[in-house]
């Protein structure tokens, strides 16, 4: 037999708001560092032959494939941290407005 000691749910607007902060100063580094890095991504022909060229085409078009998918994911993360960021205040709003209405309630 199992004991269910669930208390309900708990939503920290700080908490949230803090990892928001977090997840946005995540997102501007990983952007930073990809700016830093993308010079190093890329590959000079070895020689003028084919097999050199076609090499470092190859290894371009891989890091610039990387450079793209990283890029969303910075995007991804900075839309995170703003969804978050929404429901907080959507939250703060829902709960005044329900503290306003059990008030009036009470009130009658």
């Amino acid at each position: 037999m199992t004991d269910n000691n669930f208390d309900g749910v708990y939503f920290s607007p700080a908490a949230a708001t803090d990892a928001a902060g977090r997840l946005d100063a995540l997102a501007q580094r990983l952007e930073q560092d990809l700016q830093t890095s993308k010079t190093a991504l890329t590959v000079p022909a070895a020689g003028t032959d084919e097999v050199s060229v076609r090499a470092a085409h190859t290894m371009n078009d891989v890091a610039g494939s990387f450079s793209t998918s990283a890029d969303a994911g910075v995007l991804e993360l900075q839309k995170l941290a703003a969804s978050l960021r929404a429901q907080v205040t959507h939250f703060g709003r829902v709960e005044s407005e329900n503290s306003t209405g059990i008030e009036q309630a009470r009130s009658v």
